[in-house]
């Protein structure tokens, strides 16, 4: 009985050997199954491509590298830096050189050419504030005489028209005369003859080089104190000469009057009686 249970055994055994090596005689090729454990393996390497990711972040790094050596550069060559601002003292220097020449050429250009029209209005209303004024407005009575009296007279058909274009071209060829600069600063207004006045109004837009172009023969009132050199001026009778000097709007206004001499002839002389008792006498 024992001898027939060990046999038993021994052929269970047996059998189970067979059929492990049945079973485990398929397992030769799984070593040709090792190759898909070679693909999972670091084949798929996402974690080697993973330090490559942090190259892409060094961009943003590297601007702040980028800003550092402008910051650096200024101290590192102080003596250019020196030499710019020398340059730059020098450039300034030059930029007010040539404003202060630009502001001096200004000074030495004066106004601008003198506007007639506007220099006419302005005549004008010194002229109605003459003929307005009353004794309370401190005018010389002879001026508010003179415009009075030129106001009140009439034009001479035989005179006041010659006596106006002697007057006019005397003094235009004054003016023609002047240097270019006092030239364009001056002005003839109007000239107008009546029967015994002559009024001549003139203004000039540089009363800063008054004195300056007085002293050299160049001021208004000196055209008007030339005219008695002219020959006409006997000839059409004048004897006197006045000017009126006035400001307003940085303007020098001139209101002048020449006056005529008019001559009346002298009535024939009447017989006297000591001619008459002489001839008496005598006989």
């Amino acid at each position: 009985m024992r001898r027939t249970l060990i046999l038993t055994i021994a052929a269970l055994t047996g059998l189970l050997l067979v059929w492990l090596i049945v079973v485990r005689a398929p397992e030769p090729p799984a070593p040709a199954a090792k190759p898909v454990v070679h693909a999972p393996a670091p084949a798929v390497a996402p974690p080697a491509e993973a330090p490559i990711a942090p190259k892409s972040e060094e961009p943003p790094v590297k601007p702040v590298a980028e800003t550092k050596p402008p910051e650096q550069k200024p101290a590192v060559p102080p003596p250019p830096a020196s030499d710019t601002t020398h340059e730059d003292a020098d450039a300034q220097a030059e930029d007010t050189a040539d404003d202060s020449t630009d502001s001096e050429n200004d000074e030495d250009s004066g106004p601008p050419e003198i506007d007639t029209d506007h220099a006419t209005d302005l005549i004008a209303d010194l002229i109605a504030s003459e003929e307005n004024a009353t004794e309370t407005d401190h005018l010389p009575n002879a001026v508010v005489q003179t415009l009075k009296k030129f106001d009140q007279e009439s034009a001479d058909a035989n005179w006041s028209e010659n006596a106006q274009q002697h007057i006019e071209a005397t003094l235009d060829a004054w003016i023609a005369a002047l240097p270019a600069d006092a030239q364009a600063h001056l002005a003839l207004i109007h000239v107008e003859c009546r029967a015994t006045l002559c009024q001549v109004l003139a203004a000039d837009n540089d009363p800063g080089s008054a004195d300056e172009r007085s002293q050299a023969g160049h001021e208004w009132q000196q055209a008007i104190l030339s005219l008695p050199q002219q020959p006409w001026w006997h000839e059409l009778g004048f004897v006197d000469s006045s000017t009126q000097v006035s400001g307003a709007d940085e303007h020098t206004l001139y209101i002048s009057y020449l006056l005529r001499e008019v001559k009346t002839s002298p009535a024939p002389d009447a017989p006297s009686d000591t001619g008459e008792t002489g001839s008496t006498d005598g006989g």
